[in-house]
Order: structure tokens, then sequence, then C-alpha cells
């Protein structure tokens, strides 16, 4: 039987939505029901298989698709294949980012193109499904470094790699950006480094509804 696989960070795990059911189950349950419409079927069901690891990069993600037997399985019979990840990768790079050194940027920007790119080529080498990729959205719209960290990296690493690998865009970069506040769990003023609220240290994950709308995108650019 075909399934939905998710490749991801703590997001695709499903962190920050209640009882920890993320974004997955809903995707997987809006594709069941287009392939029901497009079926004319009352009613069909998709499973799937969530490979969502809190602290995964995309260096990890890489280095996952050539030796990790159970994650490279996942990608054979798929109805579709999405991948969320980059949050991690600009943790790492913060020394560089903070550094104000143009090369030193750069250097780990590229470094994060060049794994991104081998990794979504890798997943085409062996699964010729539909392959969503999902832009990384900013949870410190007050915090100018974020707003230009992640925009850099959407824009030099995820774009470009979609694009060498034929995989489609998700914008959820665009769907957060000016909703953080009613999207991120425990949302407080958008400031690196400050605690959100109801005990939330960092409120950077996506709250039920952030989920919901992260599922919605996914559904909207799968064919």
């Amino acid at each position: 039987m075909r399934h939905l696989t998710v490749y991801g960070d703590s997001i695709a795990a499903g962190y920050g939505a209640r009882n920890g059911v993320g974004f997955v189950p809903r995707l997987a349950s809006l594709e069941a029901t287009k392939a029901a419409r497009a079926a004319k079927a009352d009613k069909a069901t998709l499973p799937y298989l969530n490979f969502g690891q809190a602290g995964m990069t995309s260096f990890q993600l890489a280095s996952a698709f050539v030796y990790n037997e159970p994650w490279i399985e996942g990608l054979r019979n798929s109805h579709a294949i999405c991948v969320l990840i980059g949050g991690d990768d600009i943790i790492e790079d913060l020394p560089a980012l903070l550094s104000g050194n143009a090369r030193a940027t750069q250097r780990a920007l590229t470094a994060s193109a060049t794994a991104f790119r081998r990794t979504l080529i890798d997943i085409n080498r062996i699964s010729r499904a539909p392959l969503a990729v999902g832009t990384i959205y900013n949870p410190y719209p007050a915090t100018p470094l974020a707003v230009t960290a992640i925009a850099a990296y959407n824009r030099l690493v995820i774009e470009p790699a979609a694009a060498a690998a034929g995989a489609v865009v998700a914008p959820i970069h665009e769907a957060f950006t000016g909703n953080q506040a009613s999207l991120i769990d425990g949302y407080g003023n958008g400031i690196a480094g400050r605690p959100g609220i109801g005990g939330i240290t960092f409120p950077i994950h996506p709250n039920t509804k952030g989920h919901q709308v992260i599922a919605d995108i996914f559904a909207s650019v799968i064919p």
C-alpha cells in the first residue's frame, strides 16, 4: 500500500502540537481525501511514515540516505515525500552568522546548500514520487538577525536545492510571516532569547493551528 513519507526535525516530529499530533497525520488525511475525490470514492486512507527527529540537520539527513536503510526504504512506494528541515542548520551556523564575516557566512550557507541539494537528488534517485520541500518560518520576527538569516537560508539553500531536484516548494515561511503570534506555541514578543508565555522557554515550534497550516500548505502543492 502506498504511503506518505515525511523527513524533518522536531517540527515534523510534532513538537508544539496538542498531544504531539503534528502536521503529518493531518497531511496524510488531506492527501487521502484528495485521492478519494480523484477516484470518485466515498473515502480513502493513507498510511504515513514520519521520520521527523528533533535536532536533525540537512547534513544528518544526507548521511541517512547513505547509511540508514529504514530511512531509505521509507522512500519506496510513496504517494508523496515531504521534507521540512533547516532550523537546526541555522542554529549550527550561528557563530558564522554572528561573526559579521561575509566569507564565513557564505561558506556555512554553501555547505548547507550542498548537503540539502544532495539529499533531494538522492531522494529523487530512489523514488519518483512527488517531492515537496518546505521553507523555514521565522519564530523571531522582532530579531533582525533572525529575519536576515532565515530569509538567506530559504533563498540560498532550500529554494535552489528544490529547483535542482525538481521538487515543489511549500511556502511555509510566507504563511507564517505576520501570523507568528497565532501559529507558534507560547509565542511571546518575537525577540530571540526571551522566554515565551505559558512556561515555554524557547517559543519556536508551531502550535496545533500552526501544524494545521503547515499541513494545508504542503497539501496545496503536492500534485
